[in-house]
């Protein structure tokens, strides 16, 4: 597509193509000072053309050419060849570090080799007649410095084509780490991540200034959704205990505020509500099979052992047993199979973005119900334990804000379907 006439500072198509690698878009034109983007992937919701000014772009063509990267599991950049990231942030609620508080607070500062756009307290706009704050401190050394403040070009927030937004102050606050120099990119990563996590949480300790950092948002090809909806709005037909419906409804409010590991757990617990009483009808049936087996004799100890050995079994079934009854009991086998049918860009497979689960595999021989349960179950260990214990040392803890928690979609759309097919067989 050719450029717009008229605009010199437009980068050539080669160079723009860096921006829509880097960015996941794809360029469409330009129009007056902004080049403008689809993505490359159709949304629904976050399907609109966006907008970026040619600055900017120009300012990420420049950080690319000089081995800057955009972060994997967090919105922000890393730049190894000077050891710096910049992370987007999250604020939540009102903070203390702000207005006229701002000068009631000290700064841990030392002279330091990095070069800053603004100083704390605050930095003052004046072209939009804005005051921000900023919040920086420096180690002992003097050699890393982190901070709080307004954000660089290449973080700058991006709008949709056409909305006034486009007019107003472009700005976002973003956390940066600065180290002494150059730095490999995992060091990078794991270091700035480990200093911006533990100053976050002293600010929110201390100061109560509740920050985190921004994860990376999933594919839209991880969005796709479990079944089709049914677009027949129906007197309701299908009694339900107000303890489950209350449960049911839950999980949306989790989905709305962005916290997809208690969505999942929430779906959970629905499941958990119904193990014991579905586990007590399987065993009450296995015991009814055995006396009415015509080998059954009351008067031989073997027959009595198998009724105490049932018993026994059923006393001693774990969590994830009793789960792989659940389903085995509730969920028709053709309703697992129509689910894992429909295409989820290989979020079951083994090599899936959730680690330290099972893979799920229809041809393996064994069971759906049996492969769902043990998936089920490692993965809900992953987000409930959070301890430092032998028993679960083999899948690290899945953090709410991480790479794998934002990718949990096909998952928490697995447990709803498992979730509404109990509550059906149970009503």
């Amino acid at each position: 597509m050719e450029i717009a006439a008229g605009n010199d500072i437009t980068p050539p198509l080669a160079e723009i193509a860096k921006v829509e690698q880097t960015l996941n878009l794809q360029y469409i034109e330009t129009v007056d000072d902004f080049l403008v983007f689809e993505p490359t992937e159709k949304h629904p919701i976050r399907g609109r053309d966006t907008a970026i000014p040619v600055d900017v772009a120009l300012a990420i063509i420049d950080a690319v050419n000089n081995g800057v990267e955009r972060a994997k599991d967090y919105e922000g950049w890393i730049d190894p060849a000077n050891g710096k990231v910049e992370f987007e942030v999250r604020q939540q609620g009102i903070s203390a570090l702000r207005g006229r508080n701002m000068d009631k607070f000290t700064f841990d500062l030392r002279p330091c080799p990095h070069n800053h756009q603004s100083d704390p307290p605050v930095h003052h706009d004046e072209e939009q007649n804005m005051i921000h704050p900023v919040i920086r401190v420096t180690s002992p050394d003097g050699s890393t410095c982190i901070e709080i403040s307004p954000n660089s070009k290449i973080s700058t927030p991006v709008f949709p084509l056409g909305s006034e937004a486009r007019a107003r102050v472009r700005f976002q606050s973003t956390l940066k780490v600065h180290l002494g120099g150059p730095t490999e990119k995992g060091e990078l990563l794991r270091r700035s991540q480990s200093l911006a996590n533990s100053f976050l949480f002293e600010l929110n300790a201390r100061q109560r200034a509740a920050y985190s950092l921004r994860p990376r948002m999933e594919s839209p090809s991880h969005r796709r959704r479990g079944a089709a909806i049914n677009y027949n709005i129906r007197f309701p037909k299908t009694p339900i205990p107000d303890d489950i419906a209350a449960l049911f409804s839950v999980p949306s409010d989790f989905a709305m505020r962005g916290n997809k590991t208690l969505f999942y757990l929430s779906y959970y617990q629905i499941l958990e509500n119904y193990l014991p009483a579905v586990h007590k009808r399987e065993t009450v049936r296995k015991l009814r099979r055995i006396l009415r087996s015509l080998d059954f004799d009351e008067e031989k100890d073997a027959s009595v052992l198998q009724i105490l050995n049932s018993v026994e079994r059923s006393h001693g079934a774990s969590e994830s047993d009793q789960l792989q009854t659940l389903i085995q009991e509730c969920v028709p086998k053709a309703s697992l199979e129509d689910f894992y049918n429909l295409d989820h860009g290989g979020h079951f497979t083994k090599n899936g973005p959730i680690s330290g689960v099972t893979a799920i595999n229809p041809k393996s021989g064994e069971s759906l119900a049996s492969q769902t349960a043990k998936r089920i179950y490692k993965l809900r260990n992953r987000i409930v334990h959070a301890k430092d214990d032998v028993r679960y040392a083999e899948a690290k803890v899945l953090l709410p804000v991480s790479h794998e928690a934002l990718s949990l979609s096909p998952d928490i759309e697995l447990l709803r379907m498992l979730a509404i097919e109990v509550i059906v067989d149970n009503r």
